[in-house]
């Protein structure tokens, strides 16, 4: 029908504004009215199965699905989605998501669908021009799974509730026309342990309504309902059992369900139902990277959806299972690899607060990776976190101790705890304050009482630190004796008891470090470089600081790596690592009689005296 003048061409783009429309989108053919290129599945597993993801979405596009999902991603990650469909119209989705520890999660997304090949003409002789009707959308969502451990029989660890909140912007273009308006949508997330969840989205409860010419078209609310159940088969197969129910406002209840059948991280085989039609359609997954793929059938023809998800970094699961395959085949390039997993395992432990688990992955990195220097460094870092938790742990006792007693009425002894948290750490100004409050308070012959306590108590921890001191020196264990006699005197300067058990504990050490130098020499004149270095090793683990002895070793190991053949060192490279594999094993017995054989082959090794070292230790630890 043609409408002349500029009066019809108006009414012409009002008719075309309601064309737009009812374009059928990817999902569902059927689905018309403002707004409904946002009801179309933005990814190819969604659609797939025929929209019943609200309970399972685990990718990016759950900005557009259930902006709830945000907060169990468990990587940053980014998607793409194109779809294909008939009379020259497309649909795409991007979309990208990171969820953090302490905030949720957060995800943004672009959608677009556009349509191209119309005709308008502006008079009756006029050639016809071609136009496109375009609609798209950027979306913002936040994710957030609160703890409920107030409500008995909720661990903290346990998240069975999240709820998610997204902000759109749509605009719609009818060749140079063009309209826009913004819009809010919510939902929750339900489980029940890993199989039952549940999925509710409120779209447009705030409604976009954008205005072409005359009267603005308000988005219709839109409910989906979406349970989900699980089924786990063996260790390497699951199926996802999958149903929604959409209700869009003024339109009848839609029903629709699905099924995925999974094989491990591996590979998905999908089949959807609804009012429309089937749909199918696979995934298949590598490393972090996955490809969706679907096939939909309506009366119009066939329309396919690719997605593409890339996801980051790994978990803690992905990382431990790394590790269980690489140890079982280490060389040094895996030995390098292996190390990096390690690492990255650390860093998360760090971040969780479990410095003692932290310490050993970094630890196991030092014996795969010895020539790392950034590990030794991480290591110190770590170690220098544990010193000052464990130290604000002490606080935090003796605090709470002091109080407590104070609470009581006890003066002197909460007088005692404060000073002794003084003691640990002398900026403490909450410590200061208190023995100063407690002071005013107390009598002159009350401090004397509790000043004499606390003196008789030093007396007797000196006492059994110097016992301690002693049963080392007594086991040849020269250089733990000098630290804790350095010890004492820092707490106590004016003991003479430790300052003559220091000055007796040097004069050993110097005269220990004297024979083995001289051990040393004596053997490399007779070109025993094993036995000089043996001897110069013993003298560095009870004397690290002696300023001669770097060199020394340095020249022994020079001379027994040059006489180190090719084979040798390769043999002895693939006995450390086996002896490494053992010990991160527990096999600790094993592993030290590899260790003893790579010493045989290269003296020199460091990294193998180092395991030897923690070998032993892990060896007394277990007797």
């Amino acid at each position: 029908m043609y409408i002349k003048g500029r009066r019809g061409a108006v009414r012409r783009f009002r008719l075309l504004a309601v064309l737009a429309v009812l374009i059928p989108g990817p999902s569902a053919a059927q689905v018309s009215g403002a707004g409904a290129f946002l009801l179309q599945d933005p990814n190819a597993r969604t659609a797939a199965l025929a929209g019943a993801t609200g309970a399972i979405t685990d990718d990016a596009h759950s900005v557009l699905i259930n902006p709830a999902a945000l907060s169990r991603l468990i990587k940053p990650e980014v998607a793409a989605t194109r779809v294909i469909l008939f009379e020259d119209t497309s649909y795409d989705a991007v979309a990208g998501a990171f969820s953090s520890r302490r905030w949720g999660g957060f995800g943004a997304a672009y959608v677009r669908q556009a349509s191209g090949g119309f005709e308008r003409r502006t008079g009756p002789n006029d050639s016809p021009t071609t136009f496109s009707v375009e609609q798209s959308a950027f979306v913002g969502g936040w994710g957030y799974s609160p703890s409920l451990s107030w409500i008995p029989g909720v661990s903290a660890e346990a998240r069975p509730l999240a709820v998610g909140l997204a902000v759109k912007s749509v605009r719609e273009s009818i060749a140079s026309a063009s309209a826009a308006g913004t819009g809010v949508d919510a939902s929750l997330l339900l489980s029940r342990g890993e199989n039952a969840r549940l999925g509710l989205t409120f779209m447009n409860m705030v409604a976009p309504a954008p205005a072409f010419i005359g009267a603005a078209r308000k988005y219709p609310r839109v409910v989906d309902i979406s349970p989900a159940y699980g089924l786990t088969f063996g260790p390497d197969w699951r199926v996802e059992l999958v149903a929604r129910l959409r209700r869009v406002e003024s339109q009848a209840l839609e029903p629709s369900g699905g099924l995925e059948l999974r094989y491990g991280r591996l590979a998905a085989l999908r089949l959807g139902a609804k009012a429309d039609g089937p749909s199918t359609g696979f995934g298949l997954s590598w490393g972090n990277s996955r490809v969706d793929y679907s096939a939909l059938l309506h009366d119009l023809g066939i329309s396919h959806s690719v997605t593409f998800v890339q996801r980051f970094g790994q978990t803690r699961e992905e990382l431990e299972e790394t590790i269980r395959r690489g140890i079982s085949r280490l060389s040094r390039s895996d030995g390098a690899r292996l190390a990096k997993a390690y690492l990255q395992k650390a860093e998360q432990e760090v971040r969780a607060d479990r410095l003692a688990d932290a310490r050993r992955n970094l630890e196991a990195a030092s014996l795969l990776d010895p020539g790392n220097r950034e590990i030794a460094e991480r290591l110190n870092r770590v170690d220098a976190l544990w010193e000052e938790g464990l130290k604000r742990q002490t606080l935090e006792r003796l605090s709470s101790l002091a109080k407590q007693q104070h609470e009581q009425g006890n003066l002197p002894a909460a007088r005692q705890y404060w000073r002794s948290a003084l003691d640990l750490d002398e900026k403490n100004a909450e410590a200061r304050r208190e023995i100063d409050r407690i002071d005013a308070t107390l009598s002159t012959e009350e401090r004397s009482r509790a000043d004499t306590l606390r003196r008789a108590q030093e007396v007797n921890e000196i006492a059994q630190a110097l016992a301690d001191a002693a049963t080392h020196l007594a086991h040849g264990m020269l250089r733990q004796a000098r630290l804790a006699a350095e010890k004492i005197l820092a707490r106590s300067p004016d003991n003479a008891a430790a300052r003559n058990f220091l000055a007796r504990v040097r004069t050993q050490l110097e005269a220990f470090v004297a024979e083995r130098k001289a051990e040393a020499e004596k053997a490399t004149a007779a070109r025993d470089y094993p036995k000089a270095l043996e001897a110069l090793q013993s003298a560095k683990r009870q004397a690290p600081d002696d300023e001669d002895l770097p060199g020394l070793i340095d020249a022994a190991q020079g001379e027994l790596r040059r006489a180190l053949t090719p084979e040798a060192r390769k043999q002895a490279e693939q006995l450390y690592y086996r002896a490494v594999e053992q010990y991160l094993k527990g096999s600790y017995t094993e592993s030290g009689a590899l260790v003893e054989e790579v010493l045989k082959l290269d003296p020199s090794s460091d990294s193998a005296r180092a395991l030897k070292e923690k070998v032993e230790g892990a060896l007394r630890l277990s007797r």
